[in-house]
């Protein structure tokens, strides 16, 4: 995968719901969100961040 960055968001924020942290698995699908390079990572980085 040649986008680690929204990679990296992505699997910390599925940690931190795991963890019941939600607060802070909004802020990190947020970073994913910005850090996605396709539309179909963006939108579901911005769903699950809505969630």
């Amino acid at each position: 995968m040649n986008n680690m960055k929204y990679l990296k968001a992505a699997l910390l924020a599925k940690t931190l719901e795991s963890n019941r942290e939600f607060a802070e698995a909004i802020v990190q699908w947020g970073k994913a969100a910005k850090q996605a390079q396709s539309p179909h990572n963006m939108g579901w980085a911005l769903t699950r961040k809505d969630y």
